[in-house]
């Protein structure tokens, strides 16, 4: 029976607690729906959002606790933001709070009010203008080059003035009491230190086709395909685009970005080109504070282009009139804990609600987005030249290693290539995606292979620095001397990686300068942005990397790219793998010749007639995704069936195998349409120290699928053994 409320205010509040449903307070003042709150919950103080006020409450006067404080001075989250994530908990099966709260900056998860670090910019007011700079003593050297800099460039902000001394705080307080100085708030994201460009390059007939398509259906929900080759100049489009389609002072649009080292050179090119749009960008390389700051711009419509990675999908943009996914086929997309959503299918949902169009980019599309634009639920818009009139596609050419004598890794076709490049002054990229010295310490004896003990994985070894690490769950060990199952001492690294492809080079090229730029390199921050600096500079002759080059760089000057060590991926059990390689290769091939000079790519492989590598040597994207959709429609893989997975983990399996044969036996129970396979291993059966098993689930529609699931994910819940393993629901998971 519900009980009403006359003299106060009842709140439904979202929290980040893993049960289903909201959660009913009590408040004495009011509060608006979008709000923050402090509530107590259990012995703990949470934060919680207000997603509706009642007029009643199944809960008796009496044990209805009260808000503890609400946060009063800060906008207010919208209705669109509600039923965003409340259709993505719904759709992919986890509690509405704990979504609501994880799309939040973490600092709006605290219970103390958030505070971004205030920054300001300064100048000379009129007192200023009209002193003298001999009244400043000349031993007070830091004054005087500040008021000298102000009167230079009439304002700065603390980061130019941080360049002129690092003690400028005092002397500016100095000249601040002689009544000089004044000061505004600014906010670091939106200002831009680069220098705007009014240079237009001219659009070739398939960018100026693209951007006309695109704009003659702008005020309504559409999604469309770029399928542009890699240099066919994909983000002169965007910028075109954003010129004409923001055009209302309040007007805003969200560019999604894979990964964070594509943001920095997007960023770039917008500022240079577009200075007359505020920008923010959304990353985890950002601190809390930084991050806070520029959510805060995007929310208030301060911010109107917004860059960000995979989260930034669900940034609250009032002004929301387009959406870009570049490089909408990549992995990064999909969140691979807590709510396993994919930002590229969040964005679609979202553009169709906002009733605005979006532009998914890509040289090798997804197959479902592929199978879309085929079938004309999507445009299709293609871009097969390249926008630097006289760059030309990169000649491809596969290297058999079975037919030729290898050197630490590299084919003779390969060593001589690079020499031709060092004696031309041109650059070269060797492709491994795999980091380290060797991926296995192997025993010539016995055969034996030094294993991760808390993954079902192999240590790789990292020479330099005497380690055997695990590159799932990061266990590190020193080298072992001598075999711990036979005795013998004869222990070899085995296979190459990133650090002895570095040292051959430098044994066989004694007198190139060469570079490795992998996860261990880079760890460092803005130490990527160094190596590629130093790149563009012409310092650099050999780049050795892994799939962090392979995507989105320029470099002018490379003509060479080398591949090593493919063929692993071309017979993975995981039916996305051929998919993904043909993708990673095309990406890294497109490195090649993007200037005046033509561009070679060499595969060494053992399988030079493969399909894959035939499609790639004619670059025909086409040929390769309908051979591959004809596959995955007589195997009934998406995008002809839909797939969720259940997956589970414990310290032993045996809790996961009855957890998950309880699932399988209530999803049967229910009658479904879905086909409910037995639980299995998946392929990494121990990660982490936990064992882990999965239930797959395929349907031949959505609508089948989420029924099964939105009945038995519920009865997982209330499921004792549940809260003794750790589980969780994958809709539409990217692999298994």
């Amino acid at each position: 029976m519900s009980q009403h409320f006359s003299d106060m205010h009842i709140l439904k509040v979202a929290l980040d607690v893993p049960l289903d449903g909201v959660f009913d307070y009590r408040s004495d003042v009011p509060v608006q729906v979008g709000q923050r709150v402090v509530v107590p919950f259990g012995p703990r103080k949470q934060v919680g959002v207000v997603v509706d006020i009642a007029a009643a409450s199944d809960i008796a006067p009496a044990k209805l606790k009260s808000i503890i404080r609400h946060f009063d001075h800060e906008p207010v989250l919208d209705g669109e933001f509600f039923s965003l994530l409340k259709f993505c908990a719904d759709y992919y099966q986890y509690p509405y709070g704990q979504a609501l709260l994880s799309a939040l900056p973490a600092r709006l998860r605290q219970t103390e009010p958030a505070q971004a670090r205030q920054q300001f910019r300064y100048w000379l007011n009129a007192a200023g203008q009209a002193a003298d700079i001999a009244s400043i003593p000349a031993r007070q050297t830091i004054q005087r080059r500040i008021f000298t800099a102000l009167r230079e460039h009439a304002r700065l902000n603390e980061a130019e003035l941080a360049e002129l001394s690092p003690g400028w705080r005092k002397g500016l307080a100095a000249l601040r009491e002689r009544g000089w100085i004044d000061e505004e708030q600014v906010y670091a994201g939106l200002s831009s230190t680069l220098h705007a460009s009014n240079v237009q390059p001219e659009l070739n007939g398939e960018q100026s086709q693209a951007v006309h398509s695109i704009l003659q259906q702008r005020d309504m929900f559409k999604p469309w395909l770029l399928h542009g080759i890699t240099g066919s100049g994909k983000t002169e489009v965007y910028i075109r685009l954003l010129q004409a389609v923001l055009e209302g002072n309040h007007d805003q649009a969200l560019v999604l970005v894979p990964e964070i080292n594509l943001t920095p050179q997007l960023e770039a090119r917008f500022r240079t080109r577009l200075p007359q749009y505020p920008l923010v960008t959304l990353h985890s390389n950002l601190s809390e504070s930084e991050r806070l700051q520029n959510w805060r711009l995007a929310q208030t419509g301060a911010a109107r282009i917004v860059i960000g990675t995979r989260l930034s999908v669900f940034t609250p943009l009032p002004g929301l009139k387009f959406m870009i996914v570049d490089e909408e086929h990549d992995t990064s997309y999909k969140q691979q804990d807590s709510m396993r959503y994919h930002a590229r299918d969040v964005a679609l949902v979202r553009a169709q609600r906002r009733n605005i169009p979006i532009v998914l980019g890509s040289a090798t599309p997804a197959l479902e987005t592929w199978h879309n634009a085929q079938s004309g639920r999507y445009g299709l818009l293609g871009m097969q030249q390249r926008a630097v009139s006289q760059s030309q596609l990169p000649q491809v050419n596969c290297v058999d290693v079975s037919r030729v004598q290898m050197q630490e890794g590299l084919s003779p076709p390969l060593v001589k290539a690079l020499k031709t490049r060092l004696e031309r002054g041109e650059q070269s990229l060797l492709f491994i995606n795999r980091r380290g010295y060797a991926p296995v310490l192997l025993c010539n004896a016995c055969h034996w292979i030094a294993p991760c003990m808390r993954c079902s994985s192999r240590l790789v070894v990292h020479l330099r620095q005497g380690f055997l690490r695990c590159h799932h769950c990061g266990h590190e060990q020193k080298i072992v001397r001598q075999c711990p199952s036979c005795g013998n001492a004869d222990l070899h690294p085995t296979g190459n990686g990133t650090q002895r492809l570095e040292e051959t080079l430098a044994k066989l090229l004694p007198d190139a300068r060469v570079l490795r730029v992998d996860r261990d390199s880079t760890r460092r921050k803005n130490a990527l942005s160094e190596m590629l600096s130093a790149v563009h500079a012409g310092e650099v002759d050999i780049l050795v990397g892994t799939q962090m080059l392979a995507k989105g760089h320029d470099f002018p000057n490379l003509t060479l790219v080398g591949v090593l060590d493919t063929d692993s991926a071309l017979f993975s059990p995981d039916f996305r793998a051929a998919e993904r390689l043909f993708a990673q290769l095309m990406q890294v091939a497109g490195r090649a010749g993007r200037a005046d000079k033509p561009g070679e790519v060499l595969i060494q492989t053992t399988f030079p007639e493969h399909q894959l590598f035939n499609a790639l040597r004619a670059q025909d994207y086409a040929a390769y995704a309908a051979g591959l959709l004809q596959e995955r429609e007589v195997a009934q893989f998406p995008p002809y069936e839909f797939l969720a997975l259940i997956k589970a983990e414990a310290n032993e399996y045996g809790p996961v195998q009855r957890f998950l044969q309880y699932a399988a036996d209530a999803a049967r129970e229910l009658g479904t349409d879905a086909l409910v396979y037995d639980p299995v291993r998946p392929q990494m059966e121990r990660l982490k120290g936990m064992e882990r098993g999965q239930l797959l689930f395929q349907a031949a529609t959505r609508q089948a699928l989420q029924l099964v699931l939105r009945q038995l994910t519920p009865q997982l819940r209330a499921y004792p053994l549940g809260n003794k393993i750790r589980w969780a629901v994958d809709v539409d998971p990217q692999e298994f």
